[in-house]
Parts: structure tokens; C-alpha cells; sequence
């Protein structure tokens, strides 16, 4: 009811799944409520020590597993957060051109549980709000994240801010 009043899917309000991914659907084609859901995928030692590398961000949790081990909070070497998301968009994209035409931010971003090496996720994309613009042959898609554990216990959350071409006839690509 919430959902049908606001105009904004709200947690608990249906959740669409069809064959048609929803990166494939123009904004004149994409409904509140349309849903991925994505296939797992296991986080390795070797992807959080690659990451760590990469990006520099060699903090103890990530690298250290005696330290790792000794946080209450971890107990054990444990994925960085933003390498969570970033499989995450991973197992959730289409990567062929299409209405989708960019991701431009995140938003309300939590990580909720650690995610240890040999752990495995999946991810729920929904789509949130969608806002045309008026200037634009655009509009803004907001996506509702939820990235689980194999044990269907959410560890991250956050909203996920797409542009989408209005029709497929102004895709760019």
C-alpha cells in the first residue's frame, strides 16, 4: 500500500521477476517493483588479498589473519566492504549497451555483517523510484541493494543510482 501511495517501492512490497533482465528495459518500460536476483558467488581468500593489493587498503582484517583472528567483531580474515559491492554490481549488471547508460552513485550505503574469506552472496536489485527528466532523453532509477550471505542474512544495503534512457530508441551505445 505504501508503494502504491509514494509512488517508491518499500521493503516488503511485491517484488517483480520476469524473464527480461531490467537493465534491458527502457524507463518508459521499467516498473516499481521490477527485481534481479542474482546467481551466488564466493568471495575467496585469493579476491580479498587481490583487492588489497589493487587498491592499497591492506588493513589488518584484510591481510593480517592472527590480528583478523583476534577482533572480536571478525574472527578472521573478512572481505573488504567496498569489494562486497563491487562483486555485487558484478553478479547484478548486464553489460551489453542498452537504456541503462549509467551508474552515477550510491547512496545510504551499511555494511552489515562481515563477509569472511570462503563466504558466498547473492544480491537483490529492485527497482526503488524512477524520476524522469525533463531536459533529457533520460531519467534516474534508484535500486534497492541487498547483498545476503549463504545464509540469507543481509550483509550490505544501500540504493543504487542508475540513468536510463526514456525509450529504447534513445539509447546511447
Amino acid at each position: 500500500m505504501l508503494t502504491a501511495i509514494t509512488g517508491q517501492w518499500t521493503k516488503g512490497s511485491a517484488q517483480l521477476v520476469d524473464e527480461v533482465h531490467p537493465f534491458r528495459k527502457s524507463l518508459a518500460e521499467l516498473r516499481i517493483g521490477d527485481t534481479i536476483r542474482s546467481a551466488p558467488r564466493t568471495v575467496t581468500l585469493d579476491d580479498i588479498g587481490r583487492f588489497a593489493e589493487l587498491t592499497g587498503d591492506t588493513f589488518y582484517a584484510h591481510t593480517d589473519p592472527d590480528a583478523a583472528a583476534a577482533n572480536p567483531l571478525f574472527g578472521g580474515i573478512v572481505a573488504h566492504g567496498y569489494l562486497v559491492v563491487s562483486i555485487a554490481a558484478g553478479l547484478f549488471v548486464d553489460p551489453a549497451p542498452g537504456p541503462v547508460l549509467a551508474n552515477f552513485g550510491v547512496d545510504d550505503l551499511r555494511f552489515l555483517t562481515p563477509v569472511k574469506a570462503d563466504d558466498t552472496i547473492d544480491v537483490v536489485l529492485t527497482v526503488k523510484q524512477i524520476t524522469p527528466r525533463n531536459s533529457a532523453d533520460y531519467g534516474e532509477v534508484r535500486w534497492d541493494a541487498v547483498v545476503s550471505n549463504a545464509e540469507g542474512e543481509p550483509v550490505a544495503t544501500y540504493d543504487v543510482l542508475t540513468l536510463v534512457a526514456k525509450t529504447l530508441d534513445h539509447q546511447e551505445g
